[in-house]
């Protein structure tokens, strides 16, 4: 009888404990789902964010609009292109596409977005570029890739830090890869 009394104290308090590790298991299963959820809203808004920025990117340089193209990079924004001196800031970008476009007509900006990544601080987007216009010499299309680090603004995204090259530009009716 001591025998039996002995093994059934011993499995209530393992039974006890069982079932608190279980409770505590499914509890954390669930917080971890809300978390997962979180993130992927997070994410997900982060993702709307950018493609927003980057239709608004498009639509600055179809309007020629420097003062919009200015307005989507932050007041710390740097900008590097190996033709270009680094420009920094929303009033040296705003000069730059000023100065810049002067001489373009029928420009477009198209994006392919490679990758991204989402941090809760900023998303890093790699990708490339097509921009057409038009200028003393005809129509021309640059081809290229870009890396951009974006942050959160109060009203939306906004770069922070760009980095892009030229791969190739090609007159309209040449051959793609044809370099001028």
């Amino acid at each position: 009888m001591t025998h039996l009394l002995a093994r059934t104290c011993v499995r209530r308090p393992f039974g006890a404990f069982a079932a608190l590790a279980l409770i505590a298991q499914l509890a954390c299963t669930s917080e971890q789902r809300a978390a997962s959820a979180t993130r992927d809203t997070a994410a997900a808004n982060a993702e709307a964010g950018v493609d927003s920025l980057n239709a608004r990117l498009s639509k600055a340089y179809r309007d020629r609009d420097p003062v919009a193209y200015g307005r989507l990079f932050t007041d710390s924004a740097v900008f590097e292109w190996p033709a270009f001196n680094t420009v920094r800031g929303q009033a040296g970008l705003e000069a730059m596409a000023r100065t810049n476009w002067a001489s373009l007509r029928d420009m477009d900006l198209t994006l392919d977005v490679a990758h991204r990544r989402v941090a809760p601080d900023h998303v890093t987007e790699f990708g490339a570029f097509q921009q057409s216009y038009r200028d003393s010499s005809g129509r021309s299309i640059e081809y290229g890739r870009y890396v951009t680090v974006l942050v959160p603004a109060t009203d939306g995204w906004r770069m922070d830090r760009f980095f892009g090259f030229s791969d190739s530009t090609v007159k309209a009716g040449t051959t793609p890869g044809a370099t001028r």
